[in-house]
Protein backbone atom coordinates (compact mmCIF):
# COMPACT_ATOMS: atom_id res chain seq x y z
CA UNK A 1 0.00 0.00 0.00
CA UNK A 2 1.27 3.33 -0.96
CA UNK A 3 1.03 6.33 1.83
CA UNK A 4 1.86 10.12 0.94
CA UNK A 5 2.20 12.34 4.29
CA UNK A 6 1.03 15.43 4.69
CA UNK A 7 2.17 18.13 7.52
CA UNK A 8 -0.38 16.91 9.76
CA UNK A 9 1.66 13.85 10.02
CA UNK A 10 5.35 15.98 11.21
CA UNK A 11 6.14 15.98 14.53
CA UNK A 12 9.06 17.54 16.45
CA UNK A 13 11.19 17.18 19.40
CA UNK A 14 13.14 18.89 21.55
CA UNK A 15 15.28 16.69 24.46
CA UNK A 16 12.79 14.43 23.94
CA UNK A 17 9.93 16.33 24.46
CA UNK A 18 6.78 16.61 21.56
CA UNK A 19 6.93 20.76 20.63
CA UNK A 20 3.78 21.82 20.99
CA UNK A 21 2.26 23.35 17.71
CA UNK A 22 5.04 23.56 15.29
CA UNK A 23 4.07 24.44 12.29
CA UNK A 24 6.72 22.99 9.80
CA UNK A 25 10.23 21.66 10.16
CA UNK A 26 12.76 21.46 7.34
CA UNK A 27 16.20 20.12 6.90
CA UNK A 28 18.87 20.22 4.28
CA UNK A 29 21.92 17.03 3.62
CA UNK A 30 24.82 17.99 1.12
CA UNK A 31 28.48 16.84 0.44
CA UNK A 32 31.18 18.53 -0.84
CA UNK A 33 33.38 16.34 -3.37
CA UNK A 34 36.88 15.95 -3.08
CA UNK A 35 39.08 16.27 -6.47
CA UNK A 36 41.52 13.07 -6.58
CA UNK A 37 42.54 14.21 -10.44
CA UNK A 38 46.19 14.26 -10.86
CA UNK A 39 48.41 15.80 -13.33
CA UNK A 40 48.53 12.90 -15.88
CA UNK A 41 44.72 12.38 -16.14
CA UNK A 42 42.02 13.53 -18.67
CA UNK A 43 39.27 13.95 -16.78
CA UNK A 44 38.55 14.89 -13.40
CA UNK A 45 37.69 12.38 -10.36
CA UNK A 46 36.17 12.85 -7.25
CA UNK A 47 35.40 10.64 -4.22
CA UNK A 48 32.70 11.37 -1.48
CA UNK A 49 34.00 14.30 0.64
CA UNK A 50 32.43 16.16 4.33
CA UNK A 51 29.13 16.03 4.56
CA UNK A 52 26.72 18.64 6.44
CA UNK A 53 23.26 19.02 7.18
CA UNK A 54 21.50 22.58 8.09
CA UNK A 55 17.38 23.00 8.98
CA UNK A 56 14.79 25.18 10.37
CA UNK A 57 11.72 25.10 11.78
CA UNK A 58 8.23 27.22 12.90
CA UNK A 59 6.40 27.20 15.91
CA UNK A 60 3.69 28.83 17.89
CA UNK A 61 4.51 30.98 20.22
CA UNK A 62 2.15 28.98 22.17
CA UNK A 63 2.13 28.93 25.77
CA UNK A 64 -0.13 26.51 27.82
CA UNK A 65 1.44 27.73 31.33
CA UNK A 66 3.38 24.08 31.49
CA UNK A 67 5.34 24.19 28.31
CA UNK A 68 6.35 26.85 25.44
CA UNK A 69 8.45 24.86 22.85
CA UNK A 70 9.04 28.20 21.23
CA UNK A 71 10.52 29.73 23.97
CA UNK A 72 12.63 26.78 25.21
CA UNK A 73 14.74 26.85 21.48
CA UNK A 74 15.10 30.76 21.37
CA UNK A 75 16.62 30.56 25.30
CA UNK A 76 18.72 28.06 23.60
CA UNK A 77 20.51 30.48 21.39
CA UNK A 78 19.74 34.03 22.92
CA UNK A 79 20.91 34.35 26.34
CA UNK A 80 20.95 37.58 28.66
CA UNK A 81 24.21 39.75 29.83
CA UNK A 82 25.84 38.89 33.10
CA UNK A 83 25.72 42.09 35.39
CA UNK A 84 26.81 45.48 33.78
CA UNK A 85 29.20 44.19 31.23
CA UNK A 86 27.39 43.60 27.93
CA UNK A 87 29.37 41.68 26.21
CA UNK A 88 29.32 38.90 28.43
CA UNK A 89 26.72 36.07 28.68
CA UNK A 90 26.47 32.80 28.98
CA UNK A 91 27.07 30.26 25.57
CA UNK A 92 24.68 29.34 23.73
CA UNK A 93 23.36 25.60 24.60
CA UNK A 94 23.39 22.66 21.75
CA UNK A 95 20.20 20.73 21.66
CA UNK A 96 18.89 17.53 20.16
CA UNK A 97 16.08 17.60 18.07
CA UNK A 98 13.84 14.40 16.44
CA UNK A 99 12.17 15.44 13.46
CA UNK A 100 9.21 12.96 12.74
CA UNK A 101 6.44 11.76 10.13
CA UNK A 102 4.18 9.62 12.31
CA UNK A 103 1.38 8.16 10.54
CA UNK A 104 -0.53 5.72 13.87
CA UNK A 105 2.39 3.90 15.06
CA UNK A 106 4.48 3.71 12.24
CA UNK A 107 7.45 6.37 13.20
CA UNK A 108 10.03 7.66 10.45
CA UNK A 109 12.32 10.05 11.96
CA UNK A 110 15.99 11.99 12.00
CA UNK A 111 17.52 12.48 15.09
CA UNK A 112 20.36 14.92 15.98
CA UNK A 113 22.39 17.00 17.94
CA UNK A 114 22.10 20.85 16.78
CA UNK A 115 23.46 24.47 17.35
CA UNK A 116 21.21 27.04 16.03
CA UNK A 117 21.87 29.22 14.40
CA UNK A 118 19.40 32.08 14.11
CA UNK A 119 16.16 32.77 15.73
CA UNK A 120 13.16 35.30 14.89
CA UNK A 121 10.03 35.84 16.29
CA UNK A 122 7.40 36.78 13.53
CA UNK A 123 3.87 39.15 14.93
CA UNK A 124 1.60 40.25 12.49
CA UNK A 125 -1.92 41.50 12.55
CA UNK A 126 -4.51 38.86 11.86
CA UNK A 127 -1.37 36.41 12.39
CA UNK A 128 -0.39 33.89 15.47
CA UNK A 129 2.78 34.77 17.25
CA UNK A 130 5.04 32.38 15.78
CA UNK A 131 9.12 31.67 15.90
CA UNK A 132 11.39 30.46 13.31
CA UNK A 133 14.57 28.70 14.17
CA UNK A 134 17.87 27.94 12.13
CA UNK A 135 20.20 24.93 13.04
CA UNK A 136 23.26 23.42 12.03
CA UNK A 137 23.70 19.52 12.88
CA UNK A 138 26.76 18.61 14.65
CA UNK A 139 28.48 15.74 13.11
CA UNK A 140 26.31 12.71 11.63
CA UNK A 141 22.74 12.44 12.59
CA UNK A 142 22.00 10.11 16.13
CA UNK A 143 19.66 8.49 14.20
CA UNK A 144 17.79 8.04 10.99
CA UNK A 145 14.47 5.75 9.90
CA UNK A 146 13.01 7.58 7.04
Amino acid sequence: MSNFYSGQNGRLLIDGTTAAKVTSWSFSSSMSPLATTSLEDTDQTFINGIRSMTGSARLYYYDDGSTNSASTLIRKLIKTRSGSDPGKAAQSENTTLKLQVVEGTTVKDVEMEVLLTSASMNMAVGEVLSAEVAFQVNGAPKGLSL
